[in-house]
């Protein structure tokens, strides 16, 4: 016979039970009319539990032990869907097919390093700022990190596409977004075809905290299952500052000690917990990677706060989005001098971290000589040079919304800044100019051989050397 449970008393969606002597953390409890909760704290005397579906409580309810932990089903068939985090489609498609489905459990521990390995693998995103100046790599946990209205939602729209298109699977988690936002991806990624290589997992701000609180678990859950099959994930989770808060209004509904800015004393564990979940993996972890990009929601750009520490703290990089950038028509917004990632440098072709250390050392020159430019009407030639190329590079970075430019076109791209074609040209030439060259890199078949040729190259001269065959060409074309 099952244990049973009976409400002491009710505080929203936190009920507190007398009986139930041996559940645990995560276990599921429910009603004769299947309204479920689950366990969330086990105190001396009593036992507390999260309600998780709609119905109702009242005091003295019996609540019986269901001897299963909180888990979700997974499978082939979350691909192309989006569900809440207890597994009820939320896109109108009619309900799912789990007949080839697996019961997995929520919280899961990370796997151990025996079953990793090196992160040696670029995630190739197809926007030329982030592959070549701040590259990640498959396995890696790389923070978004930006004010509202800084660009992250279109990046990540971007993302998901470009990774769809490459044979990613993806899982995109909305944690607490507004209903709006949650459609706008959904249609926005139906209309592309990307839903086709995405699962969804949402709960809306509308949800209970108890459902927005899982949302990151049941999307990792869905990632593993995928990675566990020999496949390269991505999953985002937007955002975990969210998390955060709704994490701290559960804790402080339960009566547990405040710490810093009310947050509870365990969130750090809360999020690395989750954030080791990702990795790359060996074949006794299944083989796959799982790449996880959190988001951070900032306020007045301010990346120092309680949360957003914790999670650089917890990563392995962070790209800084800011409005100033977006306002400017920088697409990605990302601020390359304030991004960084530790592990992506590691997985780049040797020519294309070449090229990436000088444009860094041009940005870095140009960012010091624009402050003394300013005090001074006539400026050195060489000087003029240094900013000028600034220009061409934040212009070949920015990139029309869903477009996806391959590694060997960016370094054609970049490589141009060197050569006779771009050395004497303003940013308005290429302005001018831009999508004449794109197309005819992107579709010219003779250069798609040409641009292969390029990568195993040994250094920047012998780049340049090879590019300047194809100037006369370009020139032809931007007359």
């Amino acid at each position: 016979m099952n244990e049973v449970g009976y409400v002491l008393n009710i505080r929203d969606y936190l009920i507190t039970l007398d009986g139930l002597p041996t559940v645990r953390i995560n276990d599921l409890i429910e009603t004769q009319s299947h309204v479920r909760a689950v366990i969330s704290a086990l105190l001396p005397d009593r036992v507390e539990a999260w309600i998780l579906d709609e119905g109702t409580v009242s005091p003295g309810q019996l609540f019986k032990k269901t001897n299963t932990k909180l888990n979700i089903t997974v499978g082939d068939f979350l691909l192309g869907r989006a569900i809440n985090p207890i597994g009820i489609p939320i896109d109108g498609k009619g309900i799912l097919s789990k007949t080839r489905g697996q019961v997995l459990s929520l919280d899961q521990n990370a796997p151990p390093i025996i079953k990793r390995q090196f992160i040696n693998t670029q995630l190739i995103t197809g926007m030329t700022l982030i592959d070549t100046l701040i590259p990640l790599g498959k396995g890696q946990r790389q923070l978004l990190l930006g004010d509202p209205h800084s660009g992250k939602t279109p990046f990540i729209i971007d993302l998901l596409v470009n990774q769809s298109r490459l044979g990613t699977v993806c899982v995109y988690t909305a944690i607490g977004k507004p209903i709006t936002a949650v459609r706008n991806i959904i249609d926005t990624l139906n209309e592309t075809g990307a839903i086709k290589n995405t699962a969804i997992v949402a709960a809306s701000s509308t949800e209970s905290p108890p459902l927005i609180f899982y949302t990151p678990y049941v999307g990792f859950t869905v990632a593993e299952y995928f990675q566990r099959q020999g496949k390269d994930v991505l999953i985002i989770l937007d955002d975990l500052g969210t998390h955060a808060q709704v994490y701290r209004e559960l804790s402080l509904l339960g009566g547990r000690s405040p710490g810093k800015e009310s947050y509870p004393g365990d969130i750090f564990h809360t999020h690395a917990k989750l954030m080791e979940r990702a990795g790359n993996f060996n074949k006794a972890g299944g083989g796959g990677s799982i790449t996880a990009l959190p988001v951070m929601e900032l306020s007045e750009n301010d990346i120092t706060g309680f949360i957003p520490t914790n999670l650089m703290a917890m990563t392995d990089g962070h790209l800084v989005f800011t409005s100033a950038l977006f306002a400017q028509g920088f697409r990605p917004a990302a601020d390359s001098a304030a991004s960084i990632s530790r592990v992506g440098r590691q997985t780049q072709p040797r020519l294309q971290n070449l090229l990436s250390q000088a444009m860094k050392q041009i940005l870095a020159e140009a960012s010091g000589l624009e402050t003394v430019s300013r005090f001074s009407g006539e400026l050195p030639k060489q000087t003029r040079a240094t900013l000028n190329q600034k220009e061409i590079i934040n212009e070949i970075c920015k990139q029309e919304p869903l477009s996806l430019i391959p590694p060997e076109i960016q370094i054609i791209l970049l490589g141009l800044i060197f050569t006779s074609f771009l050395s004497n040209q303003n940013v308005y030439f290429l302005q001018k100019n831009k999508l004449k060259i794109l197309e005819f890199l992107l579709k010219e078949s003779k250069v798609k051989a040409f641009a292969r040729s390029l990568t195993k190259l040994k250094n920047l001269d012998q780049l340049i050397a090879k590019l300047e065959i194809i100037v006369p060409k370009l020139k032809e074309i931007c007359k």
